[in-house]
C-alpha cells in the first residue's frame, strides 16, 4: 500500500511541475490538466478534510482567474465543473 501512495505523491509533484510550467508558458491544457488533478490527488493520498478543500479553492482560483483573464469562457466553466467533480469525490470519500 506504500507503494500506491508514493505513486500518488510522485503525480500530485507532476501535476503541479505540470499546473505551473502552464502558467509560466501560457499553455492551457497544462494549467487545465495540472490544476484540475491537483485535489485529486491529494484525496488520493488520504490527507484532510481541510488540505482537499484548500486545494480545490486554492487550485480553482489560480486556474480559474488564468482562464478568465485570457477572456477563455469554454474553459473555464470546463475547469469549474472538474473542481466541483472533485469536490464530489470529497463529499463521497467522507462518506466512506
Amino acid at each position: 500500500m506504500e507503494g500506491v501512495k508514493n505513486m500518488n505523491i510522485l503525480l500530485l509533484v507532476i501535476f503541479t511541475l505540470v499546473g505551473i510550467a502552464g502558467l509560466v508558458y501560457k499553455v492551457d491544457s497544462g494549467v487545465f490538466i495540472g490544476f484540475g488533478l491537483i485535489p485529486w490527488q491529494i484525496l488520493k493520498i488520504k490527507l484532510k478534510k481541510k488540505w482537499v478543500l484548500s486545494a480545490i479553492i486554492i487550485t480553482t482560483l489560480i486556474g480559474g482567474g488564468y482562464f478568465i483573464y485570457l477572456n477563455k469562457w469554454l474553459i473555464t466553466a470546463l475547469f469549474i465543473f472538474i473542481q466541483l467533480y472533485n469536490y464530489w469525490g470529497l463529499l463521497n470519500a467522507e462518506n466512506e
